[in-house]
């Protein structure tokens, strides 16, 4: 998957009869679009900025160039009264989410000094609620984001102080942009995402049971079927120099655990086992690379220390090194919760396989854990690597 920035589309709303009536405000107004279209590109999207959009031809045309943009989220900042219908428009064929700004630039007004002008400049509110009941009549998905501009330097023009940066509402406000750029990125690295489906779900466990086409019809992402010939193929292939490779990363990432004076099925790693560890994580480097994976699920079950039972108890180092570079792996052929690390993934909260191992009632805090692949960002200092003499309710 080529690395794709998030596209938003920007449009500015005004009414095109107000700019020969006051002069100065249609290039007043449009200087606060221009500051909002740099303020969510330093957030690290690409902006795609119509301008100011005051009559119903603007917002076709506004409509229409964000579908061949290809935008992910529209951006409507409204930056004084304007009729609804000069809004819809460039909205309602885009099929993306839309975001509302309710941005005023002032905290309060200078009642005495304000004239129709001034006042306009600053009556964002006014056209809120007949927006949102076109929008909300018409199906249009948005979210209106309430708050001061937060501008830094004070406007030409201005009556009122307008320089609101370090107000809490300003702040606030543009935190809960930020927040919807980020679940924006998200949605669109799921859009974008192929995740590979290796072996089956672990046998019973029915919360795990998914639907490849409803993960496709909601999130975009393609659901890549593997087969275990996929991975054996390529770990045959391995060379001793990959194997060397990965075995040096590997020693420089954990702490190699001795055997537990505690249980007795935890056991250093014998040097065998770690080459071999190592091979099979090359070899999934081949796969992820080769089937240009974000995401993989595994599990298979084998027989009889078959060379598919042994391929797939050995997963867990190079699932955990790929989980690390950003390609979460998720075991149990549980596809919901690769979908879950992966969202976590691109909130930089490094979202790990894990499941609820106990409770501390004297610590009051929970335990988590697993014997699969996890995230070395949420490690804290150095992450144990131990063998296993067998894994509890699983062959291998």
């Amino acid at each position: 998957m080529s690395e794709t920035q998030c596209k938003v589309g920007l449009f500015s709303i005004g009414l095109a009869a107000y700019w020969p009536q006051f002069k100065g405000l249609e290039s007043r107004l449009t200087s606060y679009g221009a500051f909002v279209g740099k303020k969510m590109s330093s957030m690290g999207v690409d902006i795609v900025d119509v301008g100011m959009v005051d009559d119903q031809p603007k917002a076709r045309a506004a409509g229409d160039r964000f579908i061949a943009e290809g935008v992910d989220l529209v951006v409507c900042y409204v930056t004084t009264y304007s009729t609804s219908s000069q809004v819809l428009p460039a909205v309602q064929q885009v099929g993306r989410p839309v975001l509302v700004l309710n941005l005023q630039p002032t905290a309060q007004l200078e009642y005495a000094k304000t004239g129709t002008g001034e006042w306009l400049a600053n009556c964002q509110a006014c056209s809120i609620p007949e927006i949102s009941n076109a929008f909300a009549r018409c199906e249009v998905d948005f979210h209106v984001v309430t708050g001061l501009l937060g501008l830094s330097q004070q406007p030409e023009g201005a009556l009122a102080n307008e320089v609101t940066d370090q107000h809490p509402a300003a702040i606030a406000a543009w935190r809960e942009v930020e927040d919807w750029l980020v679940a924006v990125r998200a949605k669109q690295t799921l859009n974008r995402s192929r995740i590979g489906f290796l072996g089956h779900t672990y046998p019973g466990m029915m919360d795990m049971y998914s639907d490849f086409t409803q993960h496709t019809a909601f999130f975009g992402t393609h659901i890549e079927v593997l087969e275990m010939e996929d991975v054996q193929v390529r770990v045959d292939a391995v060379e001793d120099d990959e194997i060397d490779a990965v075995l040096r990363t590997t020693e420089s990432l954990f702490e190699i655990s001795d055997d537990s004076d505690v249980d007795p099925l935890a056991k250093r790693p014998t040097e065998e086992e770690m080459r071999w560890a190592c091979r099979v994580a090359a070899g999934m480097d081949r796969v992820v690379s080769e089937f240009d994976l974000q995401g993989l699920t595994y599990y298979y079950r084998g027989w009889e220390d078959n060379e598919f039972e042994r391929l797939g108890s050995s997963l867990i180092l190079g699932c955990s090194l790929l989980t690390a570079r950003g390609v979460p792996c998720s075991g149990e052929g549980d596809l919901k919760n690769c979908m879950a690390m992966k969202v976590m993934d691109a909130f930089g909260a490094g979202g790990s396989f894990t499941e609820l191992y106990a409770m501390d009632f004297t610590d009051r805090i929970i335990l988590m854990g697993h014997d699969g692949p996890f995230h070395m960002d949420i490690a804290h200092g150095k992450p144990v690597l131990r063998g296993l003499e067998l894994f509890h309710g699983k062959r291998g």
